[in-house]
This record gives C-alpha cells, structure tokens and sequence, in this order.
C-alpha cells in the first residue's frame, strides 16, 4: 500500500500573514449593511387625561361613535392604549356604553341603551326647540306633483 505523506506546510510568518488578510479582504469589498426596516413615524400620544379631555372623552364617545374599540379611541382622542383601556372601564362602570365582543385581546363595544335613549331624548328636546322656528316658513310636502294632486282631490 503505498501512502502519500503531505509535504511538510511551510509556516508564514507574522508579517506575510497580516498582508495576506488585508489583500484579501480589500478584494471583498465593504462588509454588508442590514437595511433598517420601515420606519413608522412617531406618535407622540397622551399618556394621561387632562381635565377637558377626560370630560370630552365621557361625553363624546357614546355619542360619536358607534363601534367602540381601543384603536379606535386611540385614533380619535390621540390618546396611548392603556389610556383607551382605562376610559373604556371607567364607560362601562357608569352604563354608557356595553360590550358587544367582550374578548380580553380585541374587545368591541357599541353606546347602551341607556346611553342611547338618553341621545333621543336629547335630540326630541333639541327638535321641540327647532320646531318654533320652522312654523314661520311654509313646508312643501314630499313627492311632488303626485302629492299636490291627491291633496287638490280631497
């Protein structure tokens, strides 16, 4: 059997070692930047009520709106989610508003009953007082010529 024995490796020294690693790596070029990603702007959101807001807050939500979810909240009132959560428990506590997905993780909530009996009445009130101004101007009725003529039959 007849075994090949490797010529014995010559051993560069220090010096040729350290020139052949600097060739070596001007040839690769520059090392690779990882991109960034997409950067999202900022938001820069409330992180806690203010007086005016809170109170805004109480009031327009079940009025506004009728899906009611954090982001939504979040949207509307430029304030941070944990706050939206809080004001979210702090309608449920005074019955303005009910839960209609009640899930820890994507809760859907919609103006109570209650809430919304209270936007009738409110809107009957507003109506009796707008109604005083709307006798003074004659009103045609809807559907034309249609309607003008059963009227002239009776």
């Amino acid at each position: 059997v007849h075994c090949h024995a490797m010529p014995p490796k010559i051993q560069k020294s220090k010096a040729a070692k350290l020139l052949a690693a600097q060739s070596s790596s001007k040839s690769k070029g520059k090392k690779k930047k990882w991109s960034k990603g997409k950067l999202r702007e900022k938001k820069n959101n409330r992180v806690v009520f203010t007086k005016e807001l809170y109170n805004k807050f109480l009031i327009d939500v079940p009025k506004k709106l009728k899906v009611i979810t954090i982001y939504n909240l979040v949207e509307n009132f430029k304030i941070n989610c944990s706050l939206a959560r809080r004001g979210i428990r702090e309608l449920l506590s005074k019955g303005t508003i009910q839960p209609v997905v009640p899930s820890g993780t994507y809760a859907v909530y919609t103006k109570s009953a209650k809430a919304a009996a209270d936007e009738a009445a409110a809107k009957k009130a507003g109506a009796a007082k707008d109604g005083d101004k709307k006798d003074k101007k004659p009103q045609q009725k809807k559907g034309g010529k249609k309607a003008a003529e059963e009227e002239a039959d009776d």
